[in-house]
This record gives structure tokens, C-alpha cells and sequence, in this order.
């Protein structure tokens, strides 16, 4: 057998490998079981099964055209070159196809059991309407939501419309990640939401725009704020639709006395001790006095900012100074993508005040935990209410955890 052939044959077995691997892909259940993939809804699922299967198909076709290239190295040794080429390209599509289809099956397939699904398409649906209640009136698209539960202690997003590892694959959701110690307290979700609201409707760089002439005098602090216009929106999006939880469970987040006050060079994040100051600020900015008081002075007490690197203090300080100034930027700046009106046009924060949310739970009485009326029409502000209850009273936290979780999977009430 002369070499040439040798090596087309070797192609030739290399490459049926990979495609008869390729070709399992075409059953979604190779990664996410049936009844996972049956409890997504069919505005989620259809989109990601139908985006999904063309990737695969598409990866099948570039394999039937390496398999052509194969054979004709056959009988052409000029061909040989171009015919290992294609069976190499094709080992790299194939990784890439299976890395996307693992992140929709994984997530897909964390709706382990009758709650976890149960918790999860209530996430899904109130992510939606967080969405939709801003982009719809704006003419601008709602895209689907799929919530998945993940590892660690942030949440996260892939946007709608991003390329995805395939070549040519478009996430069609936007796919948010929960952390489980979140999953019963998920305001994270609706910081998620909201970098999804900000990026379709141009809000980040309209609040980097306005945090730059807040802090025109201060050069400094402008290039310290402007670049994390981005992650601040979605902070203000969370609170402007859950209040005062979202700043305690941020809290609880970023309070690592190891990373507190950390600023990675190039990282989006506002350093943490200022994102819970802004929090708490912003809370009396519409609130007035409250429980973020407490807060705010248990941070400047327990992590004051000379722990901080010393060449970073002098920034913290008069951040701190202007924390009201910077507040009243992130909610009443005009916004072009908002038709120039400010985020509480759009959500008013003022019903997720504590007295807004304790007249909710006096008019609606026990039923607001046990029916299904409350849970489809105030998802949101029950979150915000539960969140709320659990951060004024840290010893019975347990308790709401256990209520948020039974009327969240749609299970029968406890008492708390």
C-alpha cells in the first residue's frame, strides 16, 4: 500500500469517529432528559431545541463534505493536504458544537426534581415580566428567559443573540444562572434581567454618559465609575424591582473581607464595599430612613476603607462623599433608550418600599403564601417581601427561606 492511501485511510477512520459521535447529537436526550426538556415552556423550548438542532445539522453537513474531501485523497494524492485540513476542522467544530449543546443540556437538565422544576419555570416566567414590562412599551423585543441553577456564589447571564461556541449559533434565550443560596431569595435574577433590558435599550452607556458629568470635577473618580456603568444599571434594575432585598443579598455576596474592597484591573464589577453603599444609598434616596441605615453603618464599621489598599482609599472616601449625589444619577438620570425618561418611569421603586409591601401583605392576608392568583400576578414583589422579611429578622431567615420556597414551587404554604 503506497503512503499516500495509508494516510487517506487513516483520515478516513479518524474521521468516522468523529462523525458517527456528531451524528448521537441529532437526540436531545443525549444531553437532558425528557422530562427536563418537557418543562420548559414552549416559547423557551421551541427556540432553543429548533437553534440547537440546526447547529447540528449544520455540524453533520461540514462532516459528509470532510468525508468527500477523505475520498477523493484517495485516489488524488495532491488532495491529501486539503483532506487533513478538513478532518481537523472538523474535530474543532465538532468540540465546539458539544460545548454549546452541554450548556443548554446541563442547564436544561438541572430540573432534577418536582420543585427544582416547579421553582425554576416560576423564574423563568417572572424574569419574563420583569423584562417585558420595560421593553414591550418601549417597541423593543422580550426575549425568552430559561433559569438554570448553577455553582458558586454570583449569578450570571448569556445574553439573547450572542454568539455561541458553534460557529453560526445564536443563543435564541436569555439564559440566567442562579446560585443555589439564592435560589429561595433570587434577586440576583432581575440584575440579570436588567443587563439584558440595559444592553437592548443602550442604558449603559447612557449611565456611564451621566456618572461622567456627575463626577466631572473628580477626573479620578469618573474613570473609576464610568466603567462600571454596566454592572451598576443591573444593580439599579434589581433594586428598582425588589428594593431593599437586593441590597442585602448583594451584601451577603460581595461581603468577603478578603475581596471587599478588591478592583482587578479591567473587571466590571464597582469595588464591593461601594456597590453596598450605593445600595443603601439609592434606598434612601426613595425611601427615606430605614433598615439600609443599619446597614450602611455596619459596613463603614466593620470594614472601614483604611483596610482598603492605600493608594485606593482616597478614591473610597470621596466616593463615599458623593454616594447620595451618585445615587440620584443611576435613578433619575433620563435615559434616550428609555424615550428620555428615567428608569422609575418605567418601574416604579416605590412599590417595593417596606410600607408599600407591608399594606401587600395586610390587604392580601395569609392567602398572599397560598394563592395561585398572588403568585401569577405579584411573583416579583413577593420576592421583594420575602426578601425584605428575611433581612429585618436574620434569626428567622431559615423560616422565610422555607415559606419563599414552598409558594415559589407552587407546594402547599408553612407558617413562618
Amino acid at each position: 500500500m503506497n503512503e499516500h492511501r495509508l494516510i487517506a485511510e487513516e483520515l478516513e477512520r479518524q474521521l468516522g469517529h468523529w462523525l458517527g459521535a456528531a451524528q448521537c447529537f441529532v437526540d436531545a436526550e443525549e444531553f437532558a432528559s425528557r422530562h427536563a426538556w418537557e418543562s420548559l415552556e414552549h416559547s423557551i423550548g421551541v427556540p432553543v431545541r429548533s437553534e440547537l438542532a440546526r447547529t447540528v445539522e449544520q455540524l453533520l453537513e461540514a462532516g459528509r463534505t470532510s468525508a468527500a474531501a477523505v475520498r477523493a485523497s484517495r485516489l488524488d494524492p495532491s488532495a491529501l493536504a486539503e483532506a487533513q485540513a478538513a478532518v481537523q476542522q472538523f474535530r474543532r467544530r465538532y468540540v465546539q458544537v458539544e460545548t454549546t449543546l452541554d450548556f443548554f443540556g446541563q442547564a436544561v437538565n438541572t430540573r432534577t426534581s418536582t420543585h427544582l422544576r416547579a421553582a425554576l419555570q416560576f423564574l423563568d416566567s417572572i424574569a419574563y415580566q420583569s423584562i417585558e414590562q420595560v421593553l414591550r412599551p418601549l417597541g423593543l423585543p422580550v426575549p425568552p428567559v430559561l433559569t438554570y441553577l448553577g455553582e458558586g456564589l454570583g449569578a450570571s447571564i448569556l445574553r439573547v443573540g450572542i454568539r455561541l461556541w458553534a460557529p453560526g449559533t445564536v443563543n435564541p434565550v436569555a439564559a440566567v444562572k442562579i446560585v443555589r443560596h439564592n435560589l429561595y431569595r433570587p434577586t440576583s435574577l432581575f440584575h440579570e434581567a436588567g443587563h439584558q433590558v440595559a444592553h437592548l435599550s443602550g442604558w449603559n452607556d447612557a449611565l456611564g454618559k451621566a456618572l461622567g458629568e456627575t463626577l466631572a470635577d473628580d477626573p479620578a473618580l469618573r474613570a473609576m465609575w464610568q466603567p462600571w456603568s454596566s454592572e451598576i444599571a443591573a444593580d439599579v434594575y434589581a433594586f428598582v424591582l425588589t428594593g431593599y432585598a437586593s441590597v442585602a443579598a448583594l451584601h451577603d455576596v460581595v461581603a468577603d473581607e478578603r475581596t471587599l474592597f478588591r478592583w482587578p484591573l479591567g473587571d466590571p464589577h464597582p469595588i464591593g464595599w461601594l456597590r453596598t453603599l450605593l445600595g443603601c444609598a439609592m434606598c434612601r434616596h426613595v425611601y427615606g430612613a430605614g433598615p439600609w441605615d443599619r446597614l450602611e453603618r455596619a459596613v463603614l464599621t466593620t470594614y472601614p476603607p483604611s483596610r482598603a489598599e492605600a493608594a485606593t482609599v482616597p478614591l473610597l472616601l470621596r466616593s463615599h462623599r458623593r454616594m447620595d449625589a451618585l445615587a440620584a444619577t443611576c435613578l433619575d438620570s433620563r435615559v434616550p433608550g428609555f424615550r428620555d425618561r428615567p428608569i422609575g418611569a418605567l418601574v416604579d421603586a416605590s412599590r417595593v418600599s417596606p410600607s408599600a409591601l407591608a399594606e401587600l401583605e395586610r390587604t392580601a392576608g395569609p392567602s398572599l403564601w397560598t394563592s395561585p392568583h398572588w403568585r401569577r400576578t405579584d411573583g416579583i414583589r413577593l420576592i421583594a417581601l420575602a426578601g425584605l422579611r428575611e433581612a429585618e429578622n436574620p434569626q428567622r431567615a431559615g423560616e422565610w427561606i422555607s415559606r419563599a420556597r414552598t409558594w415559589m414551587t407552587g407546594q402547599q404554604s408553612v407558617a413562618a
